[in-house]
């Protein structure tokens, strides 16, 4: 299967239209879960209208899009989205729709640590670095969602100015980054999200996130080196038996999100 889109207004390469085709899909997956307020609903307004521009070939992400612009457009007041995001987004480790890839991937510090240095590592050779307004993890579903929006909008670019060589890093990151880690675990977080989720705008951003995720990768012929079908279990709590000397700081302490380095400047 291949993405085929058609934007009717603008007119670039084949390719620049599937590549911002692919941004503006990723850009409506974290404006829809991302923490609701009118900016972020504005944004979500203005993707809703560029997406009614573009024809996908895919009947049923076709579908999946119009059902999230549908409840866009019905203007969803932001304390409502705010209330069913806290219940989606918990403050709390969930065993029902854990938003880190590492409940996926590896409870115990050591491998928390591993991933996460993998993935913030993608995200530093590319410029980016933690910070922001709004504070998460490396490996928190939003913030790898994120990642493969900006790279999706830098190939775009790069199709246009700067030449062949960038186009390839960019689609090789895109491919490395889905193979590795997002495409491992993000398409069992979208079913969990379609399942939990209290309002109507996660719980089909949800199912956007599951069938975008694996029509992408078998799109651009990407296999996951592993997929996970459930969280893994929750460790034992620490019975306080180590002692201060081995204590360890829950990684989760440290949130981090995206921000471009000239910010920092």
């Amino acid at each position: 299967m291949t993405h085929s889109t058609k934007q009717r207004t603008w007119s670039k390469t084949p390719d620049w239209h599937v590549a911002t085709g692919r941004a503006a899909v990723y850009d409506l997956c974290v404006n829809a879960l991302g923490w609701p307020s009118q900016d972020r609903l504005d944004s979500l307004v203005r993707l809703a209208d560029m997406l009614r521009e573009i024809e996908l070939d895919e009947p049923a992400l076709a579908a999946d899009i119009a059902a999230v612009i549908e409840i866009i457009d019905s203007r969803p007041p932001v304390e409502e989205l705010q209330a069913a995001h806290g219940l989606l987004f918990t403050q709390i480790d969930s065993q029902d729709c854990p938003p880190y890839e590492t409940a996926f991937n590896g409870r115990d510090v050591f491998r928390q640590t591993e991933v996460m240095a993998d993935v913030a590592g993608f995200y530093l050779a590319h410029g980016l670095r933690f910070g922001g307004l709004e504070r998460e993890r490396p490996d928190h579903i939003l913030t790898e969602l994120e990642f493969m929006a900006f790279m999706t909008h830098k190939e775009a670019w790069a199709l246009e100015h700067l030449g062949e060589a960038e186009v390839t890093e960019c689609r090789r990151t895109q491919d490395r980054f889905l193979a590795d880690h997002l495409g491992c675990w993000g398409p069992e977080f979208g079913q969990r999200a379609e399942a939990v989720g209290a309002h109507q705008l996660h719980v089909r951003a949800g199912r956007l996130v599951h069938d975008w995720i694996l029509a992408d990768m078998a799109a651009t012929g990407v296999e996951p080196a592993q997929t996970f079908d459930e969280p893994l279990p929750m460790p034992e709590p620490d019975d306080g038996e180590c002692g201060p000397s081995c204590e360890t700081a829950d990684s989760r302490s440290t949130p981090v999100t995206l921000r471009r380095k000239a910010e920092s400047s």
